[in-house]
């Protein structure tokens, strides 16, 4: 029982405490992120699992994207370095270079956009988007 209440808290102390969305909830925002950078649909992953829920969810896995969603703080660096904008699924990935993150807060779906990290990858989000989006 005190290994199980380890795990968990390493867990959570990993995750940040931020409750994740799941695929099916991230599909909608990364739908708009991409149209707002003109690649509308298309989305770099290099999570196989989320790769098909993103198909399954009308989204075309493309690692030609400009976009990218990274499921950890490897690929988070890996697509930085492709000079891709990086979204991710927890506020912390945005002190590690990610330009936008989509979390629960408070228990619904929020996006935040940090401008320094979007401006260093030299692509421009569209001001739809930017209305939307919780700014850093």
């Amino acid at each position: 029982m005190r290994s199980l209440t380890l795990c968990l808290a390493l867990l959570t102390a990993l995750a940040g405490g931020t409750p994740r969305l799941a695929p099916g909830e991230l599909s909608p925002f990364l739908r708009v992120i991409s149209a707002s950078l003109g690649s509308p649909g298309r989305v770099a992953c290099r999570d196989i699992d989320l790769s098909m829920q993103f198909k399954k969810d009308g989204l075309s896995p493309d690692p030609r994207s400009p976009m990218a969603f990274a499921a950890s703080p490897e690929q988070i660096r890996t697509y930085l370095a492709e000079g891709k904008l990086v979204v991710c699924g927890e506020e912390a990935g945005l002190k590690l270079g990610a330009g936008i993150a989509v979390f629960k807060d408070k228990g619904k779906p929020i996006m935040v956009v940090n401008r320094t990290n979007v401006a260093a990858t030299g692509l421009t989000l569209s001001d739809a988007l930017l209305k939307i989006a919780r700014i850093q």
